[in-house]
């Protein structure tokens, strides 16, 4: 019923020719992680997009904006994507429900940009690095005997880009939340948390409105 394209980790760029792009709901990421760097003026922020996200990498702000972006993606984790194009499209119709879930994550991705507009305004770099890791923990980390563990490849550059801080002031408040017990960084830039998550990050997510759409999975356990 649908096709899965397969990525290798670095840098990916999607050619104008790859897919049918007028009869295409979009790439499903089924397995992998990538991220999405958009940089304005010469500041770069990072969005991350793993299992459940449904993207339309071909898609561009328009021809001639009045201000200019330069967007390039990254596979951070060797991605798994199926291609909901013309064929899976004529073949959901009769099943209103699909489309409908496909929507649903499409709404969910926008609900957690929201999520981390609204993390980028708290002003302690502790604080929002503490409620991204949590939100990467909810949706593709494994509930260990020892706390959440988030078992991809984030370093402290690609955080500084998910929070809007630079590297160092990222590597003070990782010291900070380790001293506190929050966090506990491991080998190739994986992390542990540990404790609970912290009540702002349900605040958070109740206020961008994520918790109230259908679809997030919570974490695995092992």
């Amino acid at each position: 019923m649908v096709d899965v394209a397969s990525y290798p980790r670095g840098a990916w760029a999607v050619g104008p020719d790859d897919f049918d792009q007028v009869a295409n709901l979009g790439l499903l990421l089924i397995d992998g992680l990538l991220t999405r760097h958009v940089t304005v003026a010469g500041h770069t922020c990072a969005e991350l997009l793993g299992r459940g996200d449904v993207l339309q990498p071909w898609l561009r702000v328009g021809p001639e904006p009045s201000v200019a972006t330069e967007v390039d993606w990254k596979v951070v984790q060797p991605v798994q994507a199926a291609v909901l194009g013309r064929a899976f499209c004529e073949q959901v119709t009769r099943w209103p429900e699909i489309p409908a879930a496909i929507s649903r994550r499409v709404m969910l991705r926008a609900h957690w940009l929201a999520f981390h507009l609204a993390v980028c305004h708290l002003r302690r770099v502790d604080e929002r690095l503490l409620l991204v890791l949590w939100h990467f923990g909810d949706r593709w980390g494994t509930v260990t005997a020892d706390g959440v563990r988030l078992d991809f490849r984030l370093t402290h550059d690609l955080l500084g880009a998910v929070v809007g801080a630079r590297r160092p002031s990222v590597s003070l408040a990782v010291r900070q939340l380790a001293d506190q017990g929050r966090i506990r960084s491991l080998p190739r830039s994986r992390w542990l948390l540990l404790g609970q998550p912290p009540e702002e990050l349900r605040k958070l997510h109740e206020r961008s409105g994520s918790r109230q759409l259908a679809g997030e999975e919570p974490a695995d356990e092992e």
